[in-house]
């Protein structure tokens, strides 16, 4: 018990990896408050019958740079300074959203710049988001980098229950002119605070002769080979694309949909019921910091997406009860907050424990160009989710895409028990 308190306490006085996160919070914050915002904008300048086609654009501008430039912005972290990768996509990212804002003042938004700038914002992500994966081992040691997970992975969902609780509020009180403010001025703040982290220089194996003639495609084809080597990450890469195809469409499309025109309720309880996924991820990140560490959490992860499935078929029953007048629309609010708590929970169960077990077996010299790879693959398919699944709720009740959606994400986890190359996890 002493050693593990002693190496929690080590983490928290870790300064550089304190000051990553405080930033991210920060952003997060921001940014999550900004998402939630800007659905209930879309919803109410398009109204019921294209809401769902216009969320999806929205979410695929969103995504398919991260499809596009992902695997590239990878090599880009592996050779380039991260800390300037990470202070200055915040920087420019914040310039961006204030644009926005000024736009709004102006009174000549509309949504195709919203969904343009949205686009070229998340093109920086694609570099900030696998720098960050990159540094958190450089930063922590390997002893604590699942608990420094755990903390972080805590951190940003605690960021995110607060900008998405906050979100219907703000939205009547300030606009969507003061959101985009809120959200510009929380991305300097992280860049400033990430300008105090020291990172330390990327190990490699190449000598300096070698260092002088770096070739960009010859690098990115290395990532790509280390990856085909690695069977078990690509075969649960495959397994990953179907799922997120079917499950991000789900909070960003058919969930505020519900909430709004089936629930009849307002931009308020959509931003409490959008901050409980969170609440439950905390709850199950806090369960994996105490737990000891494993060696494979092969069991976490299959279980966790079978419960996955479950719990999103039971969203479609209390809708299904509504439509008959069996339970109120108030009574379906309540059984929704418990059963995205539950979800969260189980979410926590099967991320953190992944994103560990990748950073340790990934060499430094492959993890930014990893992690790019990655992202693009298991995100790829969400533009189109997000399209297709955004086209058919403006035709289909959403109690249907719930109950369907689930079933084919629990069927997916009973299939995984049946292949052996997952038990190397």
């Amino acid at each position: 018990m002493e050693s593990i308190v002693k190496s929690k306490f080590n983490i928290f006085e870790n300064r550089d990896f304190m000051l990553l996160v405080i930033g991210r919070i920060v952003s997060n914050i921001g940014n999550s408050l900004h998402n939630a915002a800007v659905a209930w904008y879309i919803m109410s300048l398009v109204g019921e019958k294209s809401a769902g086609t216009f969320m999806g654009i929205f979410g695929m501008c969103s995504l398919i740079p991260f499809i596009i430039f992902g695997p590239i912005s990878g090599v880009f972290v592996d050779k380039i300074d991260r800390k300037k990768i990470i202070v200055g996509t915040d920087f420019i990212r914040g310039g961006l959203i204030l644009l926005l804002a000024i736009l709004a003042y102006l009174d000549v938004l509309n949504l195709w710049i919203l969904f343009t700038i949205t686009a070229i914002s998340a093109f920086f992500a694609t570099f900030f988001n696998p720098a960050v994966s990159a540094t958190i081992p450089n930063i922590v040691e390997e002893k604590d980098l699942n608990r420094a997970n755990s903390l972080d992975g805590m951190s940003l969902q605690l960021s995110w229950i607060v900008g998405v609780a906050i979100s219907g509020f703000l939205y009547y009180w300030i606009g969507i002119l003061g959101i985009f403010i809120l959200n510009g001025v929380s991305f300097i703040i992280s860049g400033i605070s990430e300008t105090f982290i020291n990172i330390p220089p990327i190990k490699t194996n190449m000598d300096d002769a070698n260092k002088n003639e770096w070739s960009f495609w010859k690098e990115f084809k290395e990532g790509i080979i280390f990856l085909k080597g690695q069977k078990a990450i690509v075969i649960l890469l495959g397994f990953a694309i179907i799922i997120n195809f079917l499950f991000n469409p789900l909070f960003q499309i058919v969930f505020p949909k519900t909430v709004k025109f089936t629930l009849n309720l307002t931009a308020r309880e959509n931003g409490i019921l959008g901050s409980v996924f969170p609440i439950g991820a905390i709850i199950g990140m806090f369960i994996l910091s105490i737990l000891p560490s494993r060696e494979k959490y092969y069991m976490f992860m299959i279980n966790g997406i079978i419960a996955n499935g479950l719990i999103i078929i039971l969203f479609g029953v209390p809708l299904i009860f509504l439509k008959f007048s069996l339970i109120s629309s108030f009574g379906v609010y309540i059984i929704f907050l418990f059963l995205i708590l539950i979800l969260g929970v189980v979410n926590a169960l099967v991320n953190v424990p992944l994103n560990t077990t990748f950073q340790k077996v990934v060499p430094d010299e492959f993890r930014g160009r990893f992690f790019g790879i990655v992202n693009t693959l298991s995100q790829g398919i969400v533009p189109l989710g997000l399209a297709v699944i955004g086209y058919i709720s403006d035709k289909l009740a959403t109690s249907t895409i719930f109950m369907f959606s689930g079933a084919i994400i629990l069927l997916l986890g009973v299939f995984m028990f049946f292949i052996p190359e997952l038990r190397e996890f």
